[in-house]
């Protein structure tokens, strides 16, 4: 558990790293892997908001139903943009609206798509 746990504290920090090099404003939740219901990442810049439940696992992730809608809910609340971010060998990302329906493997944007996404809604 504990190897798991640092595995995908690893991956956040990663990712946190790159979008903070790109000019986002980061933050990594203390609340991630537990009960309290917060993304493990939110990156800000210009009022866009962006949060990401991040897996950093070899087999195809997933949320559970209720992590789900709790994360639907919090974006939801919080006018931001949500994505389901998943470390293997390479970032893959799928928007909230395409988690329980898109297989992140075949129909995941890249991490430089992801960001050409982030960069244009500034515009």
């Amino acid at each position: 558990m504990v190897k798991r746990y640092k595995k995908g504290a690893r991956a956040e920090r990663e990712l946190a790293k790159i979008l903070k090099e790109k000019g986002f404003s980061v933050v990594r939740s203390a609340g991630s892997g537990s009960n309290i219901s917060t993304p493990d990442l939110v990156a800000i810049k210009r009022r866009n908001v962006f949060a990401f439940e991040c897996k950093a696992w070899k087999r195809l992730p997933k949320l559970k139903e209720e992590e789900y809608k709790e994360f639907f809910r919090w974006c939801k609340n919080a006018g931001a943009s949500g994505f389901l971010a998943w470390k293997n060998r390479k970032w893959l990302f799928l928007d909230l609206n395409d988690i329980n329906k898109k297989n992140i493997k075949v129909c995941g944007l890249t991490l430089h798509e992801l960001l050409r996404i982030m960069e244009g809604e500034h515009t």
